[in-house]
Protein backbone atom coordinates (compact mmCIF):
# COMPACT_ATOMS: atom_id res chain seq x y z
CA UNK A 1 0.00 0.00 0.00
CA UNK A 2 1.35 3.66 -0.88
CA UNK A 3 0.56 6.17 1.36
CA UNK A 4 -1.04 8.16 -2.28
CA UNK A 5 -3.09 5.41 -1.91
CA UNK A 6 -4.46 5.78 1.53
CA UNK A 7 -4.43 9.47 0.82
CA UNK A 8 -6.77 9.24 -2.69
CA UNK A 9 -9.47 6.74 -0.89
CA UNK A 10 -9.53 8.72 2.28
CA UNK A 11 -10.50 11.85 0.35
CA UNK A 12 -12.54 9.65 -1.81
CA UNK A 13 -14.20 8.71 0.96
CA UNK A 14 -14.64 12.07 2.82
CA UNK A 15 -16.19 13.21 -0.41
CA UNK A 16 -18.84 10.35 -0.74
CA UNK A 17 -19.73 10.62 2.98
CA UNK A 18 -19.92 14.53 2.97
CA UNK A 19 -22.82 13.86 -0.25
CA UNK A 20 -24.51 11.08 1.63
CA UNK A 21 -25.31 12.74 4.20
CA UNK A 22 -25.92 15.90 1.86
CA UNK A 23 -28.78 13.74 0.02
CA UNK A 24 -29.84 11.96 3.79
CA UNK A 25 -31.63 15.08 4.01
CA UNK A 26 -33.42 15.00 1.32
CA UNK A 27 -37.21 13.75 0.63
CA UNK A 28 -37.37 14.15 -3.28
CA UNK A 29 -37.21 10.85 -4.99
CA UNK A 30 -34.55 11.60 -6.87
CA UNK A 31 -32.39 12.71 -3.83
CA UNK A 32 -33.51 9.41 -2.34
CA UNK A 33 -31.61 7.89 -5.18
CA UNK A 34 -28.54 9.87 -5.57
CA UNK A 35 -28.51 8.89 -1.29
CA UNK A 36 -28.69 5.50 -1.74
CA UNK A 37 -26.09 5.11 -5.00
CA UNK A 38 -23.44 7.58 -2.23
CA UNK A 39 -24.36 4.99 0.85
CA UNK A 40 -23.00 2.09 -1.94
CA UNK A 41 -20.37 3.69 -3.05
CA UNK A 42 -19.35 4.67 0.78
CA UNK A 43 -19.40 0.95 1.73
CA UNK A 44 -17.57 0.23 -1.14
CA UNK A 45 -14.88 2.76 -0.51
CA UNK A 46 -14.75 1.42 3.28
CA UNK A 47 -14.01 -2.19 1.90
CA UNK A 48 -11.36 -1.18 -0.40
CA UNK A 49 -9.18 1.00 2.44
CA UNK A 50 -9.97 -2.39 4.89
CA UNK A 51 -8.35 -4.63 2.03
CA UNK A 52 -5.55 -1.98 1.89
CA UNK A 53 -4.76 -2.01 5.66
CA UNK A 54 -5.02 -5.61 5.93
CA UNK A 55 -3.46 -6.44 2.98
CA UNK A 56 -0.14 -4.01 3.84
CA UNK A 57 -0.08 -5.96 7.47
CA UNK A 58 -0.42 -9.38 5.98
CA UNK A 59 1.84 -9.30 3.09
CA UNK A 60 4.45 -6.99 3.38
CA UNK A 61 4.48 -5.00 6.57
CA UNK A 62 8.03 -3.09 5.93
CA UNK A 63 5.97 -1.56 3.44
CA UNK A 64 3.88 -0.12 5.44
CA UNK A 65 5.77 0.61 8.88
CA UNK A 66 9.44 0.54 7.36
CA UNK A 67 12.25 -1.08 9.44
CA UNK A 68 12.95 2.06 11.49
CA UNK A 69 9.36 2.05 13.10
CA UNK A 70 8.11 0.64 16.29
CA UNK A 71 5.84 -2.11 15.42
CA UNK A 72 3.43 -2.01 18.66
CA UNK A 73 2.88 2.30 17.04
CA UNK A 74 1.94 0.92 13.81
CA UNK A 75 -0.51 -2.17 14.51
CA UNK A 76 -1.93 0.28 17.34
CA UNK A 77 -2.23 3.15 14.27
CA UNK A 78 -3.76 0.37 11.44
CA UNK A 79 -6.26 -1.14 14.73
CA UNK A 80 -7.41 2.95 15.02
CA UNK A 81 -7.79 3.69 11.52
CA UNK A 82 -10.25 0.06 10.97
CA UNK A 83 -12.10 0.78 14.22
CA UNK A 84 -12.82 4.43 12.82
CA UNK A 85 -13.45 2.73 9.47
CA UNK A 86 -16.11 0.55 11.19
CA UNK A 87 -17.63 3.95 12.74
CA UNK A 88 -18.29 5.10 8.93
CA UNK A 89 -19.58 1.99 7.81
CA UNK A 90 -22.31 1.89 10.64
CA UNK A 91 -23.26 5.84 10.21
CA UNK A 92 -23.50 4.90 6.15
CA UNK A 93 -25.72 1.56 6.93
CA UNK A 94 -27.96 3.48 9.99
CA UNK A 95 -28.88 6.87 7.57
CA UNK A 96 -26.14 9.01 7.14
CA UNK A 97 -26.59 11.87 9.88
CA UNK A 98 -23.26 11.40 11.61
CA UNK A 99 -21.36 10.26 8.53
CA UNK A 100 -19.67 13.29 7.20
CA UNK A 101 -18.19 14.12 10.40
CA UNK A 102 -17.47 10.73 10.85
CA UNK A 103 -15.57 10.49 7.51
CA UNK A 104 -14.42 13.98 7.63
CA UNK A 105 -12.54 12.35 10.93
CA UNK A 106 -11.07 9.23 9.21
CA UNK A 107 -9.22 11.76 7.13
CA UNK A 108 -7.95 13.66 10.04
CA UNK A 109 -6.78 10.41 11.55
CA UNK A 110 -4.99 9.61 7.79
CA UNK A 111 -3.18 12.75 7.46
CA UNK A 112 -2.36 12.64 11.00
CA UNK A 113 -0.74 9.12 10.76
CA UNK A 114 0.87 9.50 7.76
CA UNK A 115 2.65 13.39 9.68
CA UNK A 116 3.89 11.08 12.18
CA UNK A 117 4.99 8.36 9.71
CA UNK A 118 7.43 10.99 8.35
CA UNK A 119 8.78 12.45 11.59
CA UNK A 120 9.69 9.16 12.77
CA UNK A 121 11.69 8.35 9.76
CA UNK A 122 13.46 12.13 9.78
Amino acid sequence: MSDETLVQLAQDLEWLGCEAGFYSKKTSEAGVEVFLERQREVLATVDKIERELKGAVRFNITSLVGVEYPMEWAFDSITNLLGVLHTVKQAALEGAAELPSKVRQFSRMVNNYLEASLRMTA
